[in-house]
């Protein structure tokens, strides 16, 4: 068994047989899930190269503040009180998947930043994919235009 006590001494992290701890933030509660050993498939090699290169885009400063402005007023949406998203990054990771399936032509295991300023992709701002409707429209979307 693998869970440790944080110095804050709020909740359990880590690992146990069957369990995984963490701590969420915005909740402020200590959640568990099952853990799962991912199988060798072709498909979870093809998410963990989506993943990585995702990552490797890296979204400025600007870009993220204006996602977690989104993600707020997400949250807040009457329709979105079952179904809420537990960060920003979750509903890029949501729009990057749903512009792969719009736009014809892009592969997010290939995808850079060169190429979303190039092909002036939708992702490149939070307002450009709400527009395209990779993402459902919040009040005042029309002022997040910050550049990824």
């Amino acid at each position: 068994m693998k869970v440790r006590l944080p110095k804050q001494g709020n909740s359990y992290i880590g690992k146990s047989e069957n369990a995984v701890y963490y701590y969420h933030p915005r909740l402020q509660m200590c959640l568990a899930r099952r853990y799962v050993v991912p199988k060798n498939e072709k498909n979870t090699e093809r998410t963990k190269a989506i993943m990585a290169n995702l990552k490797q885009i890296e979204p400025s400063d600007e870009y993220k503040r204006d996602f977690q402005d989104y993600w707020i007023a997400y949250n807040m949406q009457p329709e979105q009180s079952e179904k809420q998203a537990l960060s920003w990054y979750n509903l890029y990771i949501k729009m990057m998947f749903a512009m792969q399936k719009k736009v014809p032509g892009v592969n997010l295991a290939t995808l850079t930043r060169e190429q979303i300023y190039a092909e002036n992709l939708p992702c490149k701002t939070v307002y450009a994919a709400i527009e395209a409707g990779l993402l459902p429209p919040v009040p005042n979307y029309q002022r997040l235009k910050k550049p990824i």
